[in-house]
């Protein structure tokens, strides 16, 4: 059977170029809702010739999300997540279209997450092609995951709660990594509110905001601690209209991340007590956000789902590691239900949200088999052991 499978994606491996540099070359950042769209209709596509009943959800200002079913064996649903937006806004593509340099892949958003989308897409027409079995499938492609999947979430979650397994077709890093856990994630906006005046006028005395800026940048990332697993980093900073008036105004994008579940609260209130606090007198703040996204965090079940795909790499000679990303996924939301969970199980990549973000070219055979052959394999033994001290993972 594994060996059909790689045969038959081995002669697909020119098609699966083709289709990745065809997502890769459209700009879909999470603000180009056009390209998003897109992306979303090619693959709504693809999967409508596997006999999936497809459903677009609209946004009005947004990328819109698609939502595929397909009927299977048994009563026990899969769920495969990825996401249709990157974080590179209009125009880079034509800048940075897809190109091959040896043998890695290069583009914008081509390792997180359209490597996923075109994986996603070969592993079930390699099963459907050689008439294989598969659990009833459901397909969540997010319009808006690089902005927390705000609208994308409750669609998410739904379907975590009617599903057995969830796989999130987020990249891996060498060497061939599955995910177990991923940090908590936080989006926060600081609005400081000043004085203008013109800095010679002695009738008027301003109030800075850029100077209480510069003392909450300081206070916020000196939350960060990484023997508790805590990181926060003011990454986005502005203010101020003129060089010699007074900022009157300034704002801070603040980015948190949190490792353990039992902190998330606590981290949430020693932001809120840092950005909330003036330190100079006349000066008002206005905070928005909170944390996004909870911990990613293994139960018995993700352990056991771990030792079936553990089980299938074994069979194709791939071993995996189980990691650890702090970055955050759709994976987190399902997790936080109770679904068993495993993130990380798309292409190998590298430099992910970078100008030099690419994947291995040799990944994308092995780890479309390894997808597939995971899907088939849950049809054939339904709910997989607890893993043994022999395990082919490691941590």
């Amino acid at each position: 059977m594994f060996d059909d499978l790689k045969n038959y994606l081995t002669r697909k491996y020119p098609e699966m170029l083709a289709m990745l540099e065809q997502l890769v070359n459209i700009d879909s950042g999470s603000y180009c809702k056009d390209g998003i769209d897109l992306c979303g209709q090619l693959v709504a596509e693809q999967l409508e010739q596997l006999e999936f009943e497809t459903r677009i959800i609209k946004e009005r200002d947004r990328g819109n999300h698609v939502i595929a079913r397909r009927r299977g064996e048994g009563k026990k649903q899969l769920f495969l997540s990825a996401h249709l937006d990157t974080v590179w806004p209009a125009g880079t593509a034509a800048k940075h279209p897809f190109s091959i340099k040896g043998n890695h892949l290069y583009g914008p958003g081509v390792g997180d997450m359209k490597g996923g989308l075109v994986q996603l897409v070969y592993a079930l027409k390699a099963l459907h092609s050689l008439d294989l079995k598969t659990p009833p499938i459901a397909v969540f492609l997010t319009g808006d995951e690089e902005l927390g999947s705000v609208r994308g979430r409750p669609y998410i979650e739904k379907l975590a709660r009617t599903s057995s397994w969830v796989l999130v077709l987020e990249s891996s890093v060498p060497p061939t990594t599955v995910v177990l856990k991923r940090w908590g994630v936080g989006a926060f906006e600081l609005q400081i509110n000043g004085k203008a005046a013109h800095v010679l006028d002695p009738k008027r005395v301003g109030v800075n905001a850029c100077s209480e800026l510069a003392h909450k940048i300081l206070s916020l990332e000196g939350i960060s601690d990484s023997d508790r697993g805590i990181r926060v980093s003011v990454n986005q900073a502005s203010g101020g209209s003129a060089r010699q008036v007074t900022a009157s105004q300034a704002l801070a994008g603040i980015d948190v991340r949190v490792r353990d579940l039992d902190m998330v609260q606590i981290v949430d209130q020693m932001v809120r007590r840092v950005a909330e606090s003036a330190s100079i007198q006349g000066v008002s703040l206005v905070l928005k956000g909170g944390m996004t996204r909870p911990p990613m965090q293994p139960n018995a079940k993700t352990e056991s789902l771990l030792h079936l795909v553990c089980a299938v790499a074994q069979d194709i000679d791939m071993q995996l590691v189980a990691g650890e990303k702090a970055g955050g996924s759709d994976g987190s939301f399902t997790s936080a239900l109770g679904t068993a969970t495993l993130d990380g199980m798309g292409l190998l990549g590298y430099d992910m949200c970078s100008e030099n973000e690419r994947i291995e070219a040799s990944s994308i055979v092995a780890r479309t088999l390894l997808l597939a052959g995971t899907i088939h394999r849950l049809t054939v033994y339904g709910d997989p052991i607890i893993p043994s001290s022999s395990s082919g993972a490691q941590s």
